[in-house]
């Protein structure tokens, strides 16, 4: 508790000057806030940032963040539970690519500190402003769990005057109903956000129905003078498992449900706030979150029962400070961040899991805008985690424990602008992650098949990338170059079944992305990656693993977009993806049978806009191609060739209507 009071003293001393003048805004659609934690515009950035518009949104016939993301080559998905909430994988992390991955919104960390996926369906697009997406490591202004990259998700702040309701439905295949209704109020002084959503499907799977509600109301000053927010909000979801299918059944019945009885129960509410203004050539900001989490599930045919409670609170306060020396101007970045986190989980066995874990961290960012048109970025962040981890059911020594450990991370970026809306970049950098609470517990773990707590050092990255961007008036160009050195990467090791800390690995690849628009009503765009994850080192099963592939990371993914749009208010959107062959999960080795097929995914949706009235229509998996984005080998002598997988849904049809009211 002391240790709380001195860091909200902190966040009190920096919010302290918020008496101060409204901050300034910026008028370019192109801002980004992942790169400072300020808002930026992105050639302002140190390295290359892409963000995803309101309009590109709305253009892409997306029901989900997830959709909208999938037009992004760089970042895979797959699907290993059944759930809606996919997992994400920037830069080739395979299974462990949602711990790799850090997701924001309006700047605030939403991972957990477990295995689990990000709550992307507590998400509602139609509130959602812009999605930026920062590939490598971020540790420095973030912490743990960016070296992947960090995908900021930034919610809709209603302007000065606005009177906007937007109300929505939809259906479609697998008995898919949903209906939501987000309003955008505001008077000269205050703006409200309020959004309803409600989504039930029976999914493609047998035993995959989906329940999901959300709520969220949100609060903001407008005009001059300090800035204050604050949100709090809900979400509910009801989910079936229907377990994964083996290569027989994936051929006799690949919808069937392999555990009819599994299910999984997840309600959260969460609050934050935040206030920002201006003192002199300074810019102050501070953020304060809670969430909790209560959850329970019926798993492996319904022998394992789990309830499970997380509690989180954040605090981060920062500031920006803007000034010239020597004939140069420059900018300072600083801030602290704390976070506690509370876990708690029953499982039958019986096993009494809890965890707390303590987060402080102090970061430093530097820039230099010199005359040749080049921005020199130094930054470094210091981060203190305390971790308490026991199981009240046992008494044995190996059963609980403390680690406290000391984690950095630097960066090195370089900018230069060239003629004619060119740049190029380079970037040096370390980034870092910590074990989550079901990498360092063991329910069967101990001596004796009973529980254990085994802490694991901190995984780091030697982080290197250059890249080249290009603006022109109706064209926008990425291509860049990437190389990652780990040590100690946090993993499941399958012929120990426990978590460990690898040998070295390795990450390298390549990136393009590229966008023409020759006129309004017309849109292409094309986004390209090839991802290279290898073991550096290290033995497993008396194999060695040198130059071996890291399973679930696709050697080439692709994607293809077009839009086109006629003055009748019809617009068409199709999409096209390829996601290469990659390695079972647990084929470390890389000795399995096969690979997981290769497969190739269209979408399209046609729109009509009638007035206020908005019709859509959207196809997707149009080629009906049946695929999966998860398997597993088996590891057991007597069945050498069996594989599960979750297979993905077939061809599937969806029918939505918004209307919007007001202004």
């Amino acid at each position: 508790m002391k240790i709380q009071m001195l860091v909200l003293a902190a966040g009190a001393t920096v919010a302290f000057p918020l008496l101060a003048q409204q901050p300034s805004q910026l008028t370019t659609e192109d801002i980004v806030v992942t790169a400072t934690r300020f808002e930026q515009s992105r050639g302002d950035t140190p390295i290359g940032v892409t963000t995803i518009n309101r309009k590109q949104i709305e253009d892409s016939g997306a029901q989900t963040v997830i959709q909208v993301l999938s037009r992004i080559a760089g970042i895979a998905f797959r699907d290993n539970t059944g759930s809606p909430d996919w997992q994400v994988d920037l830069r080739g992390f395979g299974v462990n690519g949602d711990q790799n991955t850090l997701v924001l919104v309006d700047g605030l960390r939403i991972n957990d500190n477990e295995l689990n996926s990000v709550r992307w369906s507590s998400i509602p697009l139609a509130a959602v402003e812009r999605i930026e997406i920062l590939r490598g490591g971020g540790s420095v202004l973030y912490g743990s769990g960016a070296t992947g990259g960090v995908i900021n998700i930034i919610m809709r702040v209603p302007a000065a005057g606005d009177r906007t309701v937007l109300g929505e439905a939809g259906v479609g295949s697998y008995n898919t109903r949903s209906a939501g209704a987000n309003a955008f109020l505001s008077g000269d002084r205050t703006g409200i956000r309020a959004t309803g959503q409600y989504v039930e499907s029976d999914n493609y799977r047998d035993n995959n129905f989906l329940r999901q509600r959300n709520a969220e109301l949100a609060i903001y000053t407008l005009g001059s003078g300090p800035r204050f927010g604050f949100s709090i909000g809900a979400e509910n979801q009801d989910l079936g498992l229907p377990g994964a299918r083996t290569r027989e059944q994936l051929d006799s019945d690949r919808r069937g449900a392999t555990n009819p009885g599994d299910y999984s129960d997840r309600e959260t509410v969460f609050a934050r706030a935040f206030a920002k203004a201006l003192a002199g050539s300074a810019e102050f900001a501070v953020d304060l979150a809670y969430r909790n989490k209560i959850a329970d599930a019926l798993l492996f045919g319904g022998f394992t029962k789990v309830d499970t409670t997380a509690e989180v609170w954040t605090l981060a306060p920062r500031v920006r400070v803007g000034y010239s020396a020597f004939g140069v101007d420059n900018s300072l970045v600083a801030g602290i961040d704390w976070e506690q986190w509370d876990y708690a989980s029953t499982v039958t066995g019986p096993a009494q899991v809890q965890a707390d874990q303590d987060i402080r961290a102090v970061y430093a960012q530097h820039s230099t805008e010199f005359p040749t048109a080049t921005r020199l970025t130094l930054g470094a962040r210091a981060q203190q985690v305390a971790y308490d981890a026991r199981d009240a059911a046992s008494n044995a020594p190996y059963a609980r424990g403390t680690q406290d450990l000391e984690v950095n991370a630097y960066e090195l970026a370089l900018r230069q602008g060239l003629p004619r809306g060119w740049s190029v970049y380079g970037r040096l950098g370390r980034s870092f992650r910590v074990a989550t609470v079901d990498e360092i517990y063991s329910q069967f773990g101990g001596p004796l098949f009973d529980p254990k707590v085994a802490f694991l050092e901190p995984q780091t990255s030697e982080d290197r990338e250059v890249g080249v961007e290009w603006t022109g008036p109706s064209a926008r160009f990425r291509a860049a170059l990437y190389h990652m050195d780990l040590e100690n990467e946090i993993r499941f090791k399958p012929d120990t079944f426990e978590n460990v800390n690898l040998d070295p690995t390795r990450r390298y690849g390549s990136e393009i992305d590229a966008v023409w628009t020759p006129e309004p009503s017309l849109e292409f765009g094309v986004s390209y990656a090839y991802t290279v994850a290898k073991f550096r080192e290290g033995t497993q099963g008396g194999v060695s693993l040198e130059d071996k592939n890291v399973p679930l990371v696709p050697r080439q993914r692709a994607v293809f977009t077009g839009r086109k749009s006629w003055r009748q208010g019809t617009s068409l959107y199709g999409q096209a993806s390829y996601v290469g062959k990659q390695y079972f999960d647990n084929d470390q080795t890389n000795d399995f049978v096969e690979q997981m097929p290769a497969y190739f995914l269209v979408d399209v949706r046609l729109a009509q806009q009638i007035g206020r009235l908005r019709l859509s229509a959207t196809v997707q998996n149009l080629t009906d191609s049946k695929y999966f984005s998860y398997g597993v080998r088996s590891l057991n002598p007597l069945t050498p060739t069996q594989f599960n997988a979750y297979p993905a849904a077939e061809r599937g049809f969806f029918l939505t209507a918004d209307y919007r009211f007001g202004d």
